[in-house]
């Protein structure tokens, strides 16, 4: 069964929770991957990714903040900056829920829905395989995937670097 969840946007008392659930979800690829979490960078490269108006929602269930979504809309295809959900509300439909929204959103508007894993979220992987997403390319840190318009997924490759 999957829990009911509302949006709405990221205001600035939101930073700083922002940053616990950022590091809630990142540190152990980041361990996995790059070798050590150095809190100093990490909260330098989330300031600076915060620092700008980003077209995020807050995911709410209960009117409590439980995760983030970072959606932009690009001149070709939709881009899936970012998706969190608290590690106490995963495994319960929501992430799902949520890509489903988005990938239906997309596909109504004849749009892509592109996203970049990194390598070592395997989780995240299979997450987005099992959703319809495809893998394009395997850039220096993360998966490129995309999800076509068509409700079979995705049948076009297109490997511009550029275009993320």
């Amino acid at each position: 069964m999957t829990i009911n969840y509302s949006l709405r946007d990221v205001g600035d008392g939101d930073i700083e929770w922002l940053y616990g659930l950022n590091e809630e979800s990142y540190r152990d690829v980041i361990v996995r991957q790059f070798g050590h979490w150095d809190e100093d960078f990490q909260r330098q490269w989330f300031d600076r990714k915060w620092s700008s108006d980003r077209p995020a929602k807050i995911v709410l269930v209960g009117g409590e903040p439980i995760g983030v979504v970072v959606l932009e809309q690009r001149a070709d295809h939709d881009w899936l900056d970012e998706i969190l959900i608290s590690t106490d509300y995963r495994g319960q439909g929501i992430g799902t829920s949520l890509i489903q929204n988005l990938v239906a959103d997309a596909r109504a508007r004849n749009r892509r829905l592109r996203l970049r894993v990194l390598l070592e979220n395997h989780g995240a992987k299979r997450f987005y395989e099992r959703l319809g997403f495809e893998a394009l390319e395997t850039l220096e840190h993360h998966y490129l995937m995309e999800i076509g318009p068509s409700v079979t997924g995705c049948h076009t490759r297109d490997r511009t670097r550029n275009q993320l």
